[in-house]
């Protein structure tokens, strides 16, 4: 990829364009309920949104991601629906029609490989990945029985979001080095205990900040979790995980500095941080083949007409989750691939 030729991001924000846009737009800001309660102990207020239920307090003062009332529930039956197609691409669906009209109808309702889960199968997930001294199972949802963790706690995508929160302490923390840290600790997790089920920016929580060094990361609550009826392959989980991490860094990368050269860093980090040669590789094959499901890569993955068409539909979930812009999309899978490639080319 040249990056001298490569399109520089906006410099401002892009306004919702069309009809699935403005739906986006309107359901995102109708779901984030709240967000992470750090101004009293940080002197700011987090980024980080809170979706599928909000931040209460019980009558013993427990912290709650309470995940009762309407709101609630319909987030989390639209994001099952929406997420359907976050990783699934047919390049010609009607070629798959005519060829296999089977296959077809299952490429229309596949089921969703990954959803946000009930009090009980995330509770079940927080157990699994070792998180349950932090976080458990409560009568309205999940309990934060660590507080300091969302009160106090230095998320990945406030480092990255340093320049809009405008906090000294926030700007003097070195994103790239925060950024291979949380690398190395998601290749910790699935070593020890599997895949995640999403990693974001917002996932990655340190407890512990002394100027400019971070300690103590923990991950946000695991939401988020794989369809147990898909029987996707550990592999698969995992790279779908460092997918996500990967793709979301570099569009936060690009906005923060607008610099390829920076994104292309900042990738090379994750990937050298993360260090897994299987996990790597396939996430190359994802990227290459499509995944995630964005918009304006539509020739580089080699859509048809008819896919293309689709694209837009296929591609909100992630639209609201990632906030890619068309211009940058296929830049950053061409990035993400040659990375992947140089790094696998050297082990």
């Amino acid at each position: 990829m040249n990056l001298e030729q490569a399109p520089t991001v906006p410099a401002k924000e892009e306004k919702p364009q069309g009809f699935i846009d403005n739906i986006r737009a309107k359901v995102q800001g109708i779901v984030e309920e709240t967000r992470l309660p750090t101004r009293e102990a940080l002197g700011y207020d987090s980024t980080v949104g809170v979706y599928g239920g909000k931040i209460n307090y019980d009558d013993q003062e427990c912290m709650v991601f309470d995940m009762r009332g309407f709101v609630s529930k319909v987030d989390r039956f639209g994001d099952a629906i929406l997420r359907t197609y976050d990783e699934h691409t047919v390049k010609e669906p009607l070629e798959l029609l005519r060829r296999h009209p089977k296959l077809f109808f299952r490429f229309l309702a596949p089921g969703t490989k990954r959803y946000r889960g009930t009090p009980e199968e995330i509770a079940e997930n927080i157990e699994r990945l070792g998180l349950d001294e932090e976080y458990g199972l409560h009568e309205w949802g999940i309990e934060i029985k660590d507080q300091d963790i969302y009160k106090a706690g230095t998320v990945l995508q406030d480092i990255y979001r340093s320049d809009l929160i405008g906090d000294p302490k926030l700007e003097q923390i070195d994103r790239f080095q925060a950024l291979g840290q949380a690398a190395g600790y998601v290749r910790e997790i699935h070593e020890s205990h599997g895949a995640i089920g999403e990693v974001l920016p917002s996932d990655i929580i340190w407890r512990e900040t002394e100027g400019s060094s971070l300690d103590k990361p923990i991950l946000n609550i695991p939401d988020i979790i794989y369809n147990q009826e898909k029987n996707t392959a550990e592999v698969d989980k995992k790279a779908t995980d460092l997918l996500d991490f990967t793709m979301s860094i570099g569009l936060e990368e690009l906005r923060r500095s607008g610099d390829w050269n920076e994104v292309q860093k900042a990738v090379r980090t994750i990937i050298d941080h993360y260090s897994d040669k299987d996990i790597v590789a396939m996430l190359k094959s994802f990227v290459l083949r499509g995944r995630l499901t964005m918009l304006g890569d539509e020739e580089a993955v080699g859509l048809s007409k008819a896919a293309t068409m689709l694209r837009p539909l296929h591609a909100m979930h992630n639209k609201a989750r990632l906030g890619f812009k068309k211009a940058v999309t296929e830049n950053l899978r061409e990035l993400i691939s040659a990375e992947c490639a140089d790094y696998l080319s050297a082990k």
